[in-house]
């Protein structure tokens, strides 16, 4: 049995990452050093720049969209450019965030008797959409609600601004 590791890339896009608009090329700048092989250094700093390939849009039962990433030079930090001639294939690598939007804060009361509390629960989104639903929009909400709470519902594009993190899965350097 063969153990795959890999080496994540923490970096920051210069370009707008767009699986909507996808670009032919992008450039981030590595915010750690990433070993490719064969020589190929990339140091913490440099400039990468590669094709955004592979892209597929988001799938139902929440598989949010991804792509992958082929870099085809780099600028290091004192300005020179170097061709990387082997082609390596980077995935996008979802950095997991927290969603406020569906969250819930409840707050209890109880006498000290445990058969006798009341709670109230403060939702976002479900103060957001009572809000829609009075004002003849409930089509939006359960679109909403069924893309985001059913298993069925569907992923979410990619869209990176410039200066943002960017993160991608690289093979292990051989």
């Amino acid at each position: 049995m063969q153990i795959t590791t890999a080496q994540v890339l923490k970096g920051r896009a210069l370009d707008e990452v767009s699986t909507t608009n996808p670009k032919e090329v992008i450039k981030v700048e590595a915010l750690k050093e990433l070993n490719l092989g064969d020589g190929i250094k990339i140091e913490k700093g440099s400039i990468i720049t590669g094709k955004m390939t592979d892209v597929i849009s988001p799938q139902k039962y929440h598989k949010n969209a991804t792509f992958t990433f082929i870099p085809v030079k780099y600028t290091d930090t004192k300005g020179a450019e170097h061709e990387i001639n082997k082609e390596i294939k980077a995935t996008y690598r979802q950095k997991m965030k927290a969603d406020f939007k569906n969250s819930e804060i409840a707050f209890g009361m109880t006498d000290g008797n445990s058969s006798s509390s009341t709670m109230t629960v403060f939702s976002p989104s479900y103060i957001d959409n009572t809000k829609k639903i009075l004002n003849g929009k409930g089509k939006e909400v359960w679109d909403e609600y069924q893309n985001r709470n059913t298993p069925w519902g569907k992923g979410e594009e990619i869209n990176i601004k410039t200066n943002e993190l960017i993160y991608f899965n690289f093979p292990d350097a051989e």
